[in-house]
């Protein structure tokens, strides 16, 4: 799978051969950067011996200060291109990262709560991407010069290829034990913090009914506990940090004072005048093993944290895009009704054939056939699960379900993603979503910026029509009312009353009602059926699934579901007539204490 320019089969793989050439490029320019580093010393080391033999030195000074300037100005480009590159790719994780969670159903939006999805994007992407712009950088910087310095120093002072290559592997062992146990502290402090991230924005989301059901406390309880794991964990992760720290800054203390003592000990063993190291010579290898290889090793543990802990992002990242997908189809037998397109008839607003619905192979709804008439009024009934909603969610792709046939005013369609399927279908789901934004905006489902629109009689007489009106619901300020996150303002009854307003107001051929009565009472029911439904909504073609019997005599088909597929069709009289299952039915919602049909 490939999103965005991301293989998200293969993520670190993909990033870091992703735009290849400047991957290449970094390494390069921290070779040439290394071997500017290491010439620097060298014509050191010969203006210094010239210097104090009285020959002529200041050509090796120049080339000193050359290569000092390359080299400086060599790492600053390579980091520019690194933080370049590293963006460059955050970007292109975002888009993938930021489409994948939006894509449905099922996947990440279906399965994980909304904090796991923010902390991916605050802190998987940018810890991925880290790999580039610190990892690979710091790797580049770091490798070059541990693989050159000891050929350096045995070509220029005899340092055995055992000592160096022996002290730098150790310290670098030391290193990487204390970073895999960093990384882990790293590990345990994102999967606790976004954690703690969703239950904060569950506790926010839910404070209203938190406080009626006298659960704030436990709940709090719950965040409080996570708190205290978190903050073992960082204790943990500073103290581990601290002595990486000490480590490495005691690091190249430790490898000057081992280098001059061996070097003067193989002097000591050559024997003779002259086999001192000389001045130029001391020199040139503090400054390789103090000055060049201090930031290296001073940056070799925390790249190798930086590597684990963008692996462990890169791990997250992976998961996430790895939570199985079940996008709504047309099945191997659409093309066989799509031959027939053009005959089709176009007094259908929605026609659909073979819709079926699994979930882990349990059948959810099965061979589901509908021929909605334009201007038609049709009622989906059935008892809790029979799959009411599921038939709803699946018209407009909210589902997985495949189709042997989809078809809207007579054409055929690619199923209930296609775009012209898309902007003729209004749904109304039962909870009354709402957006935290005002009144207004909420209608036209919008963001407006807080300027007063030019479609306010329009959205005035949505809200109307939907029995919403701001004087009458304790709304203070009219359109300007600001609904809060959730609707947290706003009851039941009046959020599912604001989405029928937005779905007045979009003015879509086809309205698809999921049980979105079901919190209003009865008088605001029986004015929403006169006005709105058999109302301004006439001539529309409607589907509603609800549990209310009220409008059941108006309508001009009734589909009872019995799980997940239809029992019986037809009008009222009809199936009171013909179907004891449906007759119980309508007994125990009356019996329920809903009202009955007139």
């Amino acid at each position: 799978m490939q999103s965005h320019g991301i293989h998200t089969a293969e993520l670190p793989r993909s990033l870091l051969l992703e735009r290849l050439r400047w991957r290449i490029a970094i390494l390069l320019l921290s070779f040439a950067a290394t071997v500017f580093g290491l010439l620097a010393p060298y014509a050191q080391k010969l203006f210094t011996d010239d210097l104090i033999a009285g020959r002529p030195a200041q050509l090796w000074i120049f080339a000193a200060f050359f290569c000092l300037l390359a080299y400086h100005a060599l790492w600053q480009l390579n980091t520019w291109v690194a933080t370049r590159e590293g963006l460059i790719s955050q970007k292109a994780l975002g888009d993938s990262a930021f489409k994948r969670v939006l894509e449905g159903p099922g996947g990440m939006v279906g399965r994980a709560p909304a904090g796991v999805a923010v902390s991916l994007f605050a802190v998987d992407i940018p810890g991925a991407t880290a790999l580039l712009d610190q990892s690979l950088l710091m790797f580049s910087s770091l490798v070059f010069p541990v693989l050159l310095a000891p050929i350096v120093l045995h070509v220029l002072f005899g340092i055995p290829w055992w000592a160096s290559i022996g002290s730098l592997g150790l310290l670098g062992l030391v290193n990487y034990l204390l970073a895999r146990r960093q990384s882990r502290f790293f590990m345990a402090f994102k999967q606790l913090a976004a954690e703690r991230t969703g239950l904060v924005s569950e506790w926010v989301q839910n404070i209203r009914t938190l406080r009626i059901l006298g659960w704030v406390n436990a709940c709090e309880q719950r965040i409080f506990a996570l708190r205290k794991r978190e903050t073992r964990n960082r204790k943990k992760m500073v103290t581990n940090g601290q002595v990486m720290n000490a480590i490495a800054s005691s690091a190249t203390f430790t490898l000057n004072l081992l280098a001059v003592m061996l070097l003067l000990e193989i002097r000591k063993r050559a024997g003779g005048n002259g086999t001192e190291p000389t001045p130029g010579e001391l020199l040139a290898l503090l400054w390789i093993l103090g000055v060049f290889l201090s930031r290296p090793l001073r940056q070799l543990p925390w790249m190798l944290v930086m590597t684990f802990d963008g692996l462990s992002s890169l791990r997250r990242l992976g998961d996430a895009f790895g939570i199985p997908i079940s996008r709504p189809s047309l099945s191997a037998r659409a093309g066989a009704s799509r031959a027939g397109a053009a005959a089709s008839d176009k007094t259908l607003a929605l026609e659909i054939s073979g819709l079926n619905l699994e979930s882990d192979g349990k059948p959810l709804l099965r061979d589901i056939d509908l021929s909605l008439r334009t201007g038609s009024l049709t009622a989906v009934v059935g008892e809790v699960g029979s799959g009411k909603s599921l038939l709803l969610q699946s018209l407009i792709g909210g589902t997985g379900a495949r189709f042997d046939r989809y078809s809207l005013n007579g054409e055929a369609a690619n199923g209930p993603l296609d775009p012209k399927v898309r902007g003729q279908i209004a749904f109304v789901p039962q909870e009354g979503f709402t957006i935290s934004a005002t009144l207004r905006e909420n209608v036209l489902f919008t963001y407006l910026d807080g300027a007063p629109s030019a479609a306010d009689e329009m959205v005035a007489h949505s809200l109307a029509m939907s029995q919403f009106l701001p004087s009458a619901e304790r709304v203070t300020h009219g359109l300007d009312s600001e609904i809060g996150e959730r609707g947290v303002n706003l009851s039941g009854g009046q959020r599912q009353r604001v989405g029928l307003a937005r779905s007045h107001f979009a003015n879509r051929q086809v309205v698809l009602l999921d049980d979105c009565l079901s919190a209003v009472d009865v008088d605001t029911e029986r004015r929403l059926i006169d006005e709105l439904i058999l109302g301004s909504w006439k001539g529309r073609t409607v589907m509603i699934a609800t549990h209310r019997l009220a409008i059941l005599p108006y309508c001009d088909e009734i589909i009872f579901l019995k799980e997940g597929a239809i029992e019986i069709r037809g009008r009222l009289p009809d199936l009171l007539a013909r179907s004891s299952a449906f007759v119980e039915f309508v007994r125990k919602e009356q019996d329920a204490g809903g009202p009955p049909a007139p």
